[in-house]
């Protein structure tokens, strides 16, 4: 019976939302604000739905009830009940359900802060989120409904895909699932306001900021959780290898980041209007892209879902939603006039455009390699892949050049600058990273590339702390205690230092991936018990083998005694699990990990004479892409904190100024 009203308030939400698309619709056209308000209310009862509808499923897995499909599939005796969580979204039916739970309770907030900041904009981005809404619901309900029965239950279940038993599970796949469909919230902001033909009036831009950047947060932290599952559980010692499903949540990262800059020059200057536009299009429809890929489209990807008939039904929408808004844009172009001008190369607004010029680069040439297996198979009838070479050729250059935009963009002023006021702005910066590359020339390994890379990331953080130099001072100067004046110069104005905290975020991402791809050892070793080999400063000894037998699995651990120097480490513990069920071997390697570099064994095979196969990579700086996220998060929520406004308390009047009687 639960089940059954599981399925019931499926096709009660779909039904409810389905109301709300027309009734926001029919409420505009008709001037009828008692039929958009009804809309609204129809949407919001789409969340207590669907809650319903998600406990009937948990509660179907919790209870092992096989007679439902999707929990057959996904889940077995053997599965510990705590990755019930995980099971939830493991495989197509049940990650819809997912979405659709997460993107209601996200737009429930942002419709209630829309109607309040926005109301000629409300029923139509409304009636856009609904239709969203409308499409998950639609295909759960009648192409992939997670509560369908079985004609015949099985005594137990197929179990979960041994891959995602790992605790990163719990939270990437959701995180990067909210990431992707969030999208959809700033771009229905956008899209609202220009049906409303308030598309150049910039009233929109404060809230659709707002919800970029916290799509763009769940991006990030969905991009840099996965890396970490990748580098811990897949075993082969890397952590992004340009693969498909890896590509489909970089390329609506790219073009969010691309709008969260782009617009703050709409909001200063009045600018870059149509550009906003086009790029959160561009952006929701990538979205849509990787939610197509991650839904097994025709590229191959080791992190997609089986492949399935329902990609294809999100390339159907995608194409659906991209062809309306580049209507309702043709259509509305005429009221995104920009009021201001591009007058100086040498400009903020100029480093902002190349900048975005840049990551929209970086995003073709992900999409291109991307698709081209397609291409080639349709052309050729022969897959052609493109591997990371292709993409650390092309997008490398790229990348560093943006880093490089993010060091010269915040020193140079709006509208124009001199060529005298730009040399004493990068007078500091470029001493930094002079220093740096001298330093490397010196003592590093010969790797100009790489030199080259870390002069660059060397002028950003000087950049930033010299501003933040200037402006403690300036506080200083006026009274301020050092310390106080540091505080108070964030609080004054956190869109900008908090923007400066996330770019340091990104400069200790940037500095592990330069580490830890041009310096890194690597070497694969076939050892026996008793074994000791040195790389590097490290010497280790493999002492032998541990083997345990599970209902589900076969599990080799691998035991060595790891020494830095003189200095010992400790024992570390690598292992290969086999899953005869699911024919597959899953590795996870052992790590021993300092800011300076990682210590990392992961095995590939063992004999039964104790023999066994391991990769042993020495990776530098890989610890400063794991730290760069809390302060991510740090930097982006402060970006985000309202200003405080003076409470009438502590506004002074002047004697001569207050009214009779004050």
């Amino acid at each position: 019976m639960i089940v059954e009203s599981g399925q019931l308030a499926l096709v009660l939400a779909l039904l409810a939302t389905g109301y709300a698309v027309v009734a926001s619709v029919m409420g505009v056209a008709r001037r009828s604000p008692e039929l958009v308000m009804s809309g609204r209310y129809g949407f919001y009862s789409t969340v207590i739905l669907l809650l319903v509808a998600t406990a009937a499923l948990v509660h179907a897995f919790v209870t092992n009830d096989f007679s439902v499909r999707y929990v057959a599939e996904n889940s077995s005796l053997a599965m510990p009940k705590a990755y019930t969580w995980v099971a939830l979204y493991a495989g197509n039916a049940g990650s819809m359900l997912f979405l659709a739970i997460i993107f209601s309770a996200f737009a429930l907030v942002a419709v209630g802060t829309i109607r309040k900041r926005l109301p000629y904009t409300a029923p139509y981005a409304t009636a856009i989120m609904a239709m969203v809404l409308l499409f998950l619901l639609a295909v759960m309900v009648f192409l992939a409904n997670p509560l369908s029965r079985l004609d015949v239950v099985p005594l137990d279940g197929q179990g979960i895909n041994p891959l995602l038993v790992h605790f990163g599970m719990f939270i990437h796949p959701p995180v990067q699932m909210t990431g992707l469909i969030v999208v959809a919230i700033p771009f229905s902001i956008a899209m609202g306001a220009l049906l409303a033909g308030k598309g150049g009036n910039d009233e929109w831009v404060d809230l659709g900021r707002t919800w970029g950047m916290i799509a763009w947060l769940i991006l990030t932290l969905g991009l840099l959780l996965g890396s970490w599952w990748a580098y811990t559980i897949l075993g082969w010692g890397g952590y992004w290898a340009w693969d498909p499903v890896e590509n489909s949540a970089l390329m609506p990262w790219l073009a969010m980041t691309a709008f969260v800059h782009s617009i703050m020059v709409q909001k200063r200057r009045g600018m870059f209007r149509m550009w906003n536009m086009v790029i959160i299009i561009i952006g929701f429809t990538l979205a849509q892209l990787g939610m197509f890929i991650n839904r097994g489209g025709p590229v191959p990807s080791v992190h997609s879902f089986a492949q399935s008939a329902m990609g294809w039904i999100f390339l159907g929408f995608m194409a659906f939603t991209l062809v309306a808004s580049i209507a309702v844009f043709v259509s509305k172009v005429d009221t995104l006039k920009s009021r201001g001008r591009l007058e100086s190369m040498l400009s903020r607004e100029s480093a902002f455009l190349a900048q975005n010029i840049a990551f929209l680069a970086v995003a073709f040439v992900t999409l291109w390699g991307t698709v081209f297996p397609i291409f080639s198979e349709t052309a050729s009838d022969v897959t052609i892949t493109v591997g990371q070479p292709f993409f650390n050729l092309v997008n490398g250059p790229l990348l560093l050049f943006i880093v490089f935009l993010m060091g010269i963009g915040p020193l140079l002023p709006w509208r124009r600058a001199t060529i005298g006021g730009l040399i004493r702005a990068l007078r500091i910066p470029l001493a930094a990273a002079g220093v740096v590359g001298l330093i490397f020339m010196i003592v590093g390994p010969r790797q100009p590339v790489a030199t080259v890379a870390f002069m660059t990331c060397a002028m950003v953080l000087a950049g930033i702390g010299h501003e933040w130099v200037r402006g403690t001072q300036s506080r200083h100067r006026k009274g301020e205690n050092y310390a106080k004046a540091f505080m108070m110069l964030l609080s004054a104005n956190r869109p900008r230092y908090g923007g400066y905290v996330v770019h340091i975020s990104i400069i200790m991402l940037a500095a592990g991936a330069i580490g830890s791809s041009f310096y890194s050892v690597q070497r694969d070793l076939v050892m026996s018990p008793g074994d000791t080999e040195t790389i590097g400063e490290y010497t280790f000894t493999y002492t032998g083998t541990t083997h345990q037998s599970h209902p589900d699995r076969e599990e080799d651990y691998a035991q060595f005694e790891v020494y830095s120097g003189d200095t010992y480490l400790g024992e570390m513990e690598p292992f290969r699990a086999v899953y005869p069920d699911f024919r597959i071997a899953s590795t996870r390697g052992a790590i021993h990990s300092t800011p300076l570099e990682d210590f990392y064994i992961v095995p590939s095979d063992f004999s039964d004479g104790g023999q066994a196969v391991f990769r042993v990579l020495i990776n530098p700086m890989v610890w400063w892409m794991w730290a760069s996220g809390p302060i991510m998060i740090l930097g982006t929520l402060l970006a985000l904190a309202p200003r405080r406004e003076p409470s009438p308390a502590t506004l002074r009047v002047p004697a001569g100024m207050r009214p009779a009687g004050v």
